[in-house]
């Protein structure tokens, strides 16, 4: 039911959907803060920023042109410059994460990797020479979610956070790895059943296939099994529910499996609960990685920014 604190949205996309070319500025570049190993990030600057927004990426999301056209798109809404990294150890370089970060995620901990993650985040606003907001937001999408609710403390101590928004939150429930892989898969063949709403005749198709020919990202096994340790063992909600939140932005889609309903819907009942302002979004037809849809980020960036 919706309330005045929390508003409740469907998003339906039609089969095939177009959508207008964002026109904004997107910038990569290569950052290594304190001599850690190089990754790549973006920054997405719109015509007019009146805020800075942090991203906090999904597992195995290149800094190429497709994750630039959903930063720019993004960014063009919330009138926000974004600034996203490759996550730490999961990079076109190949660099490993180092042992403590490694096993602080095999005991389902991810604010060490977390931490570092933020470090690059920084690193990037540093030498982009973006200048200080006044308003800053945080969004985060699948393993992201992990990540930023880890680290949002420490992130509301050097930015003035107004908003959080968590896009498919995978650790809301603790699973087994062998349940995790599971749903993955039952996602990643829902993605291959939307692929017709990924790519319309316009702009988007050219920049898919540039995205193809860019270099996969590199990681070793063991932080690969020490990530997915993490995801089945963390839980997000517990987290929430120790943190002073700000605004909290909920989106999932409704046939995701990583991402439960009821689980879902359990943590929208406790920011009510909380009196916690917010909106929570549902994408029908799509599952977990609807975030990897263009027109579907199109439609979740205007009901989050009318």
């Amino acid at each position: 039911m919706e309330t005045s604190l929390r508003r409740m949205r469907t998003i339906s996309l039609p089969a095939r959907v177009d959508i207008d070319q964002p026109h904004g500025r997107v910038r990569r570049l290569t950052v290594s803060p304190r001599g850690q190993a190089p990754v790549d990030a973006l920054i997405a600057i719109p015509e007019d920023p009146q805020r800075l927004i942090l991203h906090f990426i999904g597992f195995n999301q290149a800094m190429g042109p497709w994750e630039a056209a959903k930063l720019a798109t993004w960014a063009a809404h919330a009138q926000a410059a974004i600034v996203a990294c490759e996550l730490p150890g999961f990079s076109r370089y190949g660099q490993p994460l180092s042992t403590k970060v490694r096993q602080d995620l095999l005991d389902g901990d991810p604010l060490s990797w977390g931490t570092l993650t933020l470090s690059y985040l920084q690193a990037a606003i540093d030498e982009a020479e973006i200048p200080a907001f006044d308003n800053s937001e945080v969004l985060a999408y699948s393993t992201g979610c992990s990540l930023a609710a880890a680290v949002l403390p420490a992130i509301q101590a050097s930015f003035q956070v107004s908003s959080l928004t968590l896009v498919e939150p995978v650790t809301l429930a603790v699973r087994t790895i062998g349940r995790l892989a599971i749903h993955n898969a039952f996602d990643w063949l829902r993605l291959m059943q939307n692929s017709p709403r990924k790519y319309p005749k316009s702009w988007v198709r050219p920049v898919s296939y540039s995205q193809w020919k860019e270099p996969r990202l590199r990681y070793i096994f063991p932080d690969f099994l020490a990530s997915v340790t993490m995801l089945a063992g963390d839980d997000t909600g517990v987290r929430l529910d120790e943190l002073e939140l700000p605004t909290t932005h909920l989106a999932r889609g409704s046939a995701s499996k990583l991402c439960n309903s009821e689980e879902f819907s359990a943590l929208n009942e406790r920011l009510a609960s909380k009196k916690i302002l917010g909106t929570t979004t549902t994408v029908t037809g799509f599952g977990h990685q609807f975030w990897h849809s263009l027109a579907a980020v199109d439609a979740l960036a205007r009901t989050i920014y009318p």
